[in-house]
């Protein structure tokens, strides 16, 4: 009787589907049979990876037809047509009265929640939760911290100046530290003082600052021949003529023009962020959104001339150029925060360089909040192991980013700032995992790479910049190894690259006192240099005084690239002299020791 009835319901559990599902699970189980009698024929065993992926189609066919066909929940499904569903609230602890509960921390308010247990019924337990006043007493009032944090002593993770005072700020929006929540605030106009060189009047509403630089560097300084009197002549004897002058004052008289009304240097405007895949690399354009950066060595070109905001022929443009790069500084001390990954780094470290420089020219102390902040931050991006940057802090580091930081660094202690020993030992740790060749002069792009003769060039000059900043001399051999390599590719129309121009410039100009040699090597350079920067130079039309963007990173950099890097080249006769022993070099020319004849 049973079976019958078992049957019956099967039956009629079938009769309930659709005629339309009876015959899908019929055409499923002949396939079913198909494919296992398929499977076990000589066929099938020659083709096991068609018998795997037919079963596994199988199994999902058969998990489809019964998510159609099968209830899986029984009822009505929560719809609220069944019966009330009683809740019952057990006190497991026997008690007298209600339990206090102990206060919670400040901010929240204490809550006394008694349970009412009532005897097993069918009806709802009733819950009674009443707040109870605050019996605690009131809070002290919390004191906000104050936007400028006292000064600390020196360590290997803050930078502080050297005197330990900080003169009185110009306009509060200048000398205002910003919290790390808090962007910058805006940065009032420079050029309001730089129209004259006069100091500034007191208008009984601000202090007035005495220590700006108002004309040109004193003698003692780095920077002292860049508006001397006899700049030209200084410059014939040391490499240059009167067409290289000729060439940097059109240059700046062009990058003048060629500025936007907000201060910057449009990148994109003049050709920015065009795609070469140079060595092969797509960089997604990088370069187009490079305004930082393409400003920061427009800025550096009018400052190697002995133009800045306080004196000079060009006041007001670099005033309104610094100002640019001080408003685009996030909280954090980051210089070029919105630019693309493959531009960032290098916009931030070319921006510090230019307001350290500036700084250190005219000691103008509404420019130094900006110039600790950016150096904090590449203090923090130097990867701790390998001593080196890339493009975003704690990167194991490149040859590339390393001169561009080194530089900033350098001027930023020439400006007062401090820059701990660790920062130095680190760069030239780093300095020795790319060295290559015979006698490790050659250097590579990353450790793991080939050496190549740009990156020999930065690394040439790094070395001299690190070995002055620990009071190390070099070894000898590297410097004649990489000065052979440079000279073996000097620069030419052909091939310009005028990146690998400026460093190897600069590091051939600032070791030709060492040797007989080495003054040779800086004189067949720049006889080569100077020859192709002043027959390349546009000379008429709109865009005379610039050159042209046709180097090999010029796509990324455009015309205010090649322009600002192809004046700088121009400006090495004159733009860091020695002074006393004290002063050291700024980012160029260390002191190196004469080598035996």
């Amino acid at each position: 009787m049973s079976a019958f009835l078992l049957v019956a319901g099967i039956i009629g559990r079938l009769a309930a589907i659709s005629p339309l599902y009876l015959a899908a699970w019929c055409g499923l189980a002949v396939l079913s049979l198909v494919l296992v009698v398929s499977f076990r024929s000589r066929w099938g065993r020659r083709r096991p990876l068609y018998r795997c992926a037919v079963a596994s189609l199988l199994v999902h066919v058969v998990l489809v037809g019964l998510t159609m066909t099968v209830r899986l929940v029984v009822g009505d499904g929560g719809a609220g047509t069944g019966p009330p569903i009683h809740v019952r609230l057990m006190d497991d602890i026997q008690r007298e009265g209600p339990i206090t509960l102990a206060a919670p921390p400040p901010l929240l308010v204490p809550q006394e929640v008694e349970a009412l247990a009532k005897p097993a019924s069918d009806e709802i337990a009733e819950v009674d939760v009443r707040p109870q006043p605050i019996a605690s007493e009131p809070l002290p009032a919390i004191e906000p911290p104050p936007l400028l944090a006292p000064p600390e002593p020196v360590s290997e993770k803050k930078i502080v100046l050297d005197d330990a005072a900080v003169a009185p700020p110009l306009a509060p929006s200048l000398a205002a530290v910003a919290e790390p929540a808090k962007a910058p605030e805006p940065v009032t106009p420079l050029e309001n003082e730089a129209a004259s060189n006069d100091p500034p009047q007191n208008d009984g509403n601000r202090p007035v600052v005495t220590d700006v630089a108002r004309n040109v560097p004193p003698a003692t300084s780095p920077y002292a021949r860049r508006n001397a009197p006899d700049r030209l002549e200084y410059a014939e004897r040391h490499g240059g003529s009167v067409e290289t002058e000729a060439a940097v004052s059109a240059a700046l008289e062009w990058l003048a023009q060629a500025q936007s009304a907000d201060g910057r240097w449009d990148a994109s405007r003049y050709g920015a962020g065009i795609e070469m895949a140079v060595q092969g690399q797509d960089r997604g354009g990088a370069g187009a959104d490079a305004d930082s950066g393409i400003s920061a060595l427009a800025l550096l070109a009018f400052l190697g001339a002995g133009h800045s905001h306080v004196a000079g022929d060009y006041q007001s443009t670099v005033a309104k150029g610094l100002e640019f790069l001080m408003r685009g500084q996030s909280a954090d001390g980051h210089l070029a925060s919105e630019t693309s990954l493959y531009a960032r780094m290098y916009c931030h470290s070319m921006a510090s360089f230019a307001l350290a420089e500036a700084l250190a020219m005219t000691r103008d102390k509404r420019l130094e909040p900006a110039v600790r902040r950016a150096v904090d931050y590449s203090l923090r991006a130097q990867h701790p192991s390998t001593g080196g940057w890339r493009y975003r802090p704690g990167d194991m580091g490149d040859t590339s980013q390393l001169g561009w930081q080194l530089m900033s660094l350098w001027s930023a202690e020439r400006a007062g700032i401090k820059i701990p020993a660790q920062t130095w030992t680190g760069a030239e740790r780093f300095l020795r995992s790319v060295r290559r060749g015979r006698q490790g002069g050659l250097a590579s792009y990353r450790a793991d790479g080939p050496a190549s003769t740009p990156m020999t060039a930065e690394a040439m000059y790094c070395r001299q910049l690190v070995g002055a900043a620990l009071g190390g001399n070099s070894d000898p051999r590297l410097a004649d190894e990489a000065t052979a390599a440079l000279l073996a590719a000097p620069p030419e129309p052909q091939r310009v690259n005028l990146y690998y121009w400026y460093y190897g410039t600069l590091a051939l100009h600032h070791q030709q006192d060492s040797s007989s040699e080495t003054a040779a090597a800086w004189q067949s350079w720049n006889s080569a240099l100077t020859q192709e920067l002043v027959n390349s130079q546009l000379g008429e039309g709109p865009e005379a005084g610039s050159w042209e963007p046709n180097c090999v990173w010029g796509g990324y950099g455009g015309r205010v690239y090649s322009t600002a890097v192809a004046t700088m080249c121009l400006e090495v006769y004159y733009r860091y002299t020695t002074g006393p022993a004290d002063e050291g070099w700024t980012a160029s020319r260390p002191e190196v020791r004469r080598l035996p004849q």
